[in-house]
């Protein structure tokens, strides 16, 4: 009895814990669930959940084929919980904020395409089974370490008679290694359909003058041709690339374009620097994504490196 008492006291301080971590702006952070969302019963012991791990879903697909009110949009579940807990639903060339889960163990991440507003997130109990007839549109299963981030992006397309590089592509995120000593970007290429129709990385850069068009191009160091990135399966992730770049102040802008192995990139979508976070240093996660006609976009995150604990 004893025994059983000492776990549970355990257990409620550990969930305790993860419900006062701080996302950077004073709000709690959203857990999967009491104790590991689908991977155990309440009060149960789990082998592996002593601590917590974050997730960050980027939807970077330009197909319009996934239904719903608004096609460009997906809802994603956790386990058998949405991804959020308040609204799952993620636009396309949209980040959603740090969700957290228990790391060490299994989760089960399932898209479907959107439900209409208020109601998203009622797939989820029956996750990653299909929901009054709506099927997901792809599964994973991710297990992060405990203190680690990963991001999980719904990139690429399925042109009819094209190559279908439809997928989810994860990236499990670096530590901070430049800062606080100075400025960071941390680059992906996420972009696997426009990588394939030009036979080449993505390369990313930044501008030091005006944003559109991003004249006087500088290439962020090591990240001039980011390779394609491989899909994740339904039962296992695979881990992508990414490339962190000091940089000596705030830019005007970033930029993407096609990897180049020498020289500079050459910019093909640019966008404005995000302001830093309040407090804590300045890092940047830069996300190519597929663009609609095989172009290319770009996904700028303003990443939270304190408040955490990791």
């Amino acid at each position: 009895m004893r025994s059983l008492l000492a776990r549970l006291a355990v257990l409620g301080a550990f969930a305790a814990g993860v419900a006062a971590c701080s996302n950077g702006s004073g709000g709690a952070l959203p857990f999967a669930g009491p104790p590991n969302g689908a991977g155990g019963s309440s009060g149960q012991f789990q082998s592996g959940s002593n601590g917590s791990a974050l997730l960050r879903f980027i939807q970077g697909s330009p197909d319009a084929t996934f239904g719903g009110p608004a096609k460009s949009s997906v809802d994603v579940c956790v386990d058998n919980l949405p991804f959020g807990v308040l609204n799952p639903s993620v636009s396309y060339g949209q980040a959603s904020g740090l969700y957290a889960i228990a790391g060490g163990i299994s989760h089960t991440v399932a898209v479907y395409p959107t439900l209409p507003s208020g109601q998203q997130g009622l797939e989820c109990p029956t996750a990653p089974g299909p929901y009054l007839g709506l099927s997901t549109i792809l599964v994973t299963t991710v297990t992060p370490a405990v203190g680690t981030r990963q991001t999980i992006v719904l990139g690429g397309t399925n042109p009819s008679g094209g190559p279908n590089t439809l997928g989810l592509y994860v990236y499990t995120e670096p530590s901070f290694a430049i800062t606080p000593a100075g400025n960071e970007v941390i680059s992906h290429n996420a972009a696997p359909a426009y990588s394939t129709s030009k036979g080449t990385g993505v390369g990313f850069g930044y501008c030091t003058t005006t944003v559109t068009p991003c004249t006087v191009p500088t290439n962020l160091t090591g990240a001039q041709n980011l390779a394609k990135p491989t899909k994740s399966s339904p039962t296992a992730t695979v881990n992508n690339g990414t490339v962190q770049s000091g940089i000596n102040a705030v830019p005007a802008g970033f930029y993407d374009g096609t990897g180049v192995p020498a020289g500079t990139v050459v910019p093909v979508t640019s966008v404005a620097a995000p302001n830093a976070a309040a407090g804590q240093p300045y890092v940047i996660e830069l996300y190519a994504i597929d663009a609609a006609a095989g172009g290319l976009n770009l996904v700028p995150v303003v990443e939270q490196t304190l408040g955490f604990g990791f």
